[in-house]
């Protein structure tokens, strides 16, 4: 089980989707029903949405984002509830980071601070309350796998098979997006996320030897309609994992906001912790 923990919780899935072809309909209200007042509507296609929102994506230099992540591993009778929040600024080259994750696990409760700059990678010790700078060749690391998600183009050709299982819908200031699906190619989708967002350290030859299915997959991406900007998504998932005959059931729900983009140019180390952290060695 807490094999699966570290996969899941320290990892995560950047999911970047493509849509067909129909221009967007007028969203609908969940609670009422009633399809919202377009007063200008769009003439965009649902892929023609995700291919500005990905080059706009290119352009993204810093922001600021808020995740809300809950989550249930069953293994036998084994139950475990893992609930965490993140409150993270980045600015993406040179990678600078300040995130604070708060994270119970059970009854247990953890918070989590970090800083990371060229200046270090600095973590605040749970127990102790004071500063650890953490080796520089994790700063290292670490920059070298942001560097592939942040440079590559998406290759929208990954997702065609999905297009048909989108909805698209406009409000007057955002595109929405919505997948609702379930079985076999949709794990093969997992399969291929969980592989390419894999946490330094974590055991992908497990993953190679996993039966995934999934049971249940919702998502829904919001993209404004000036910038092309992503600014939130809600992710909710239900999936079934067999280790050498070992089952894992995963129940997911991910909530992500992103605010103030290109709009944080330093992230500064607090002097304090620079002066007071200690050291510790890469063993």
């Amino acid at each position: 089980m807490r094999k699966w923990i570290t996969i899941l919780t320290a990892g995560m899935l950047v999911l970047i989707l493509s849509a067909c072809g129909q221009t967007a309909e007028p969203k609908e209200d969940p609670m009422t029903g009633e399809k919202e007042e377009v007063v200008v509507k769009s003439e965009l296609t649902a892929s023609e949405v995700m291919e500005k929102a990905n080059a706009a994506s290119e352009t993204q230099r810093s922001m600021h984002s808020d995740m809300e992540i809950m989550q249930t591993l069953e293994m036998g009778d084994e139950k475990q509830d893992i609930n965490s929040t993140i409150d993270m600024d980045m600015i993406i080259e040179p990678l600078a980071m300040r995130q604070t994750m708060n994270m119970q696990v059970g009854d247990e409760e953890m918070a989590i601070e970090q800083y990371m700059t060229e200046e270090g990678f600095f973590m605040k010790d749970p127990q102790s309350g004071g500063w650890i700078k953490l080796p520089n060749e994790m700063y290292e690391e670490v920059t070298g796998q942001m560097a592939g998600m942040t440079e590559s183009p998406v290759d929208f050709t990954m997702y065609e098979e999905y297009a048909e299982d989108f909805t698209f819908e406009e409000t007057n200031d955002e595109y929405v997006l919505t997948l609702i699906g379930s079985g076999e190619k949709f794990s093969e989708l997992m399969q291929e996320m969980l592989e390419k967002n894999m946490p330094a350290g974590a055991d992908e030859a497990m993953l190679e030897e996993t039966d995934m299915k999934v049971e249940k997959v919702d998502l829904q991406f919001t993209i404004d309609k000036k910038t092309f900007f992503t600014k939130n998504f809600d992710m909710d998932m239900i999936m079934t994992m067999d280790e050498q005959g070992q089952q894992v059931k995963v129940t997911q729900n991910i909530k992500g906001t992103m605010t103030k983009i290109n709009e944080i140019d330093e992230i500064k180390i607090p002097k304090e912790i620079l002066d007071n952290a200690q050291e510790l060695d890469k063993k």
